[in-house]
């Protein structure tokens, strides 16, 4: 009797932790992990939440997106690297990476943490940034908040719509899974705001989609179009007419008093499938370009142009608008898979663009986009089923399953704090540049030539693990806001 109620205890204390918690249907979640991820699900749930704790500022509350970066950077005007006192990134927080976090919390079940991570970021949202509002790209995370707001971090100029809208896609996720409404107006505010960007105009004068924003510094942003943010507008929009249709009384109340409507999500949707159809399907490649600046269409080949997209559009409504999803899924495995070795071990994942896009010697994995990639097979596997197609649906869910097994490979072989994950496979030196694509964002340098542990991939692994779309509302997730609508 006594070890009963010792068993009851621990169950209920561990509970209290936020710990052993499900959102998403384990027997879905688990159709798509392979025995090592099955087993040690729960303590990826506790060391992702414990991570995200160290990686907390204790000055702003911001979650930091670094540890363990070099205090080498790379200057450009004197094209040498220079010697700082800190880590370069260790003291960032970019935006984006506090809707992962938030996201991650939410799986673990501690959702007070993320009510405190959205409220940092309502707080700031409306302050006026030289004459515009929005967050910014990044904030730094050791200097309290100003009487104006929080500090700029190093992307810290330029308030884009893609890290306005993740925040946004975290609150209705959080939203749907608590019942809560209280960030409905905050979303509505974001998509408001965003309506207010310059947008593409199309050949026949029709509107398109937003541009990226504006920023301090070439380029002129309100003249680059990227893929990626479009399709996280889009997502936003989506889910927030999804909760207005479940006729909770304080949603609608707050679509009343913010004197927005349905008709303004359906209008903006429209603008973006018009300018994504029309202008950035490549009907040669039979995937997206990743967006449109001054010189036209930017043809370079991105794995988040095939991953999100699917994700956040559905592969239902590609196929209505005559995009095949399956050959976007070809096109990502021809162009993005690749294999690294990691002391010794070979780890297969997907790098954000093909050797054409980088137009250098190196391929890498990037653990992130590795990461969401799993997420899109999950969910062609379940597409796959529904219209017929049983094989490749295997074909999906054992890919995902074999190359989450691989990313809990690299995890357990890297061995950083709580199991953390880095951004990509290779280990720069203090000295050394590595770059996403051909000229873009150098791959972060760790002290010493050590590994650095990244907020995203990390946050990304437990979302993958989880069989989780932050992009959609699935019915294999616990929805508390759904449930009441019955």
């Amino acid at each position: 009797m006594k070890t009963k109620l010792l068993v009851i205890t621990l169950f209920l204390f561990i509970s209290s932790l936020g710990y052993s918690v499900e959102i998403v249907d384990r027997a879905y979640r688990e159709s798509f992990s392979g025995d090592a991820v099955k087993e040690d699900y729960f303590k990826i749930q506790m060391r992702t939440a414990n991570f995200f704790d160290r990686q907390t500022s204790s000055v702003n509350w911001l979650i930091e997106s670094y540890r363990g970066t070099s205090k080498y950077s790379y200057d450009l005007f004197s094209r040498s690297f220079i010697v700082g006192k800190n880590g370069v990134l260790d003291a960032q927080a970019f935006t984006y990476d506090q809707a992962i976090a938030a996201l991650s919390y939410l799986l673990a079940g501690q959702n007070k943490k993320i009510d405190k991570i959205l409220r940092v970021c309502e707080r700031e949202f409306p302050i006026q940034k030289s004459d515009y509002i929005g967050l910014y790209n990044a904030y730094k995370t050791d200097v309290h908040r100003k009487r104006w707001g929080l500090t700029p971090g190093a992307d810290g100029n330029r308030v884009h719509l893609g890290p306005n809208m993740w925040i946004a896609i975290a609150a209705l996720q959080y939203t749907a899974v608590t019942g809560k409404t209280d960030f409905i107006p905050f979303v509505i505010d974001m998509l408001k705001w965003a309506e207010q960007i310059k947008h593409y105009t199309m050949s026949d004068g029709e509107k398109g989609a937003a541009s990226m924003g504006y920023g301090w510094e070439p380029p002129d942003w309100s003249k680059v179009y990227s893929t990626e943010n479009v399709v996280d507008h889009y997502a936003v929009l989506k889910m927030l007419k999804k909760l207005y249709n479940t006729g909770n009384e304080d949603i609608i109340n707050d679509f009343k008093k913010a004197k927005y409507t349905v008709e303004d999500i359906d209008r903006e949707m429209a603008n973006i499938e018009r300018w994504l159809v029309r202008l950035i399907y490549d009907k040669n490649k039979m995937s997206f370009n990743m967006g449109y600046n001054p010189n036209g269409v930017d043809r370079t080949d991105a794995l988040d142009t095939v991953s999100w997209t699917i994700a956040a559009v559905t592969p239902e409504r590609l196929a209505e608008l005559g995009i095949d999803p399956f050959e976007m899924i070809k096109f990502a495995d021809y162009n993005y898979f690749v294999s690294d070795f990691i002391d010794d071990a070979e780890v297969q994942g997907y790098d954000f663009t093909n050797e054409q896009g980088r137009r250098k010697g190196y391929r890498m994995i990037w653990f992130e986009g590795t990461n969401f990639h799993i997420v899109t097979l999950q969910i062609m596997s379940k597409y796959a089923k529904s219209v017929g197609e049983e094989e490749l649906s295997e074909i999906y869910r054992q890919k995902a399953e074999d190359i989450l097994t691989n990313v809990h490979k690299a995890s357990n072989l890297i061995k950083l704090i709580d199991n953390a994950l880095p951004y990509v496979s290779k280990k720069p030196k203090e000295n050394e540049i590595l770059t996403t694509f051909a000229r873009d964002w150098e791959i972060p340098r760790g002290k010493d030539g050590n590994w650095v542990a990244s907020s995203s991939s990390t946050g990304w692994f437990l979302i993958a693990a989880s069989a989780f779309n932050p992009f959609d509302f699935d019915n294999s997730v616990s929805y508390k806001i759904f449930k009441e609508k019955q």
